[in-house]
């Protein structure tokens, strides 16, 4: 396939052009380039950056935010599935629980930055309390002093 190579002041017509009224008016009514990707990267080559037209600015928002919703959805999704199989489960090991808690807390963080909210925090607790806390945790779950699917069924 021959392919017509452009000179640069063809080049330059046309990026003025399109800065004007965008790549594909511009290509219409000069007859060049062949494919919006050529004009793409001729913008991309000399620094020329082309708006986008009002109807195609409009589609990639909805594209990003239809992104986003599903990329939620499928969090969510893993978060129950992670929950009911820690609530249905009465065997896990200490090895599977802290899989399955890891793995929705990872869900949680990643819907936490698809949301633009912290994915971090700085508490004020102190490194021993909080080891001592899941210490304790983590004895009465292996001990079967308790189960987590006993917790919903305490009162307050």
């Amino acid at each position: 396939m021959n392919q017509k190579k452009y000179t640069e002041k063809e080049k330059l017509a046309y990026l003025e052009k399109a800065t004007e009224i965008g790549h594909s008016r511009a290509r219409r009514e000069l007859g060049y380039p062949n494919s919006w990707s050529t004009a793409n990267s001729w913008a991309r080559e000399f620094g020329v950056e082309i708006a986008l037209s009002d109807l195609k600015a409009k589609s990639a928002s909805f594209n990003q935010w239809y992104r986003e919703e599903e990329l939620l959805i499928a969090m969510q999704d893993i978060i129950d599935r992670g929950m009911e199989y820690i609530n249905s489960s009465d065997d896990l090991s200490p090895d599977e629980y802290k899989k399955v808690t890891e793995g929705v807390k990872r869900a949680v963080e990643t819907m936490n930055l698809i949301q633009g909210k912290a994915t971090s925090r700085a508490g004020t607790e102190t490194a021993e309390t909080t080891d001592a806390a899941i210490q304790n945790l983590t004895r009465a779950f292996l001990s079967n002093e308790q189960k987590v699917s006993e917790l919903g069924d305490r009162g307050a």
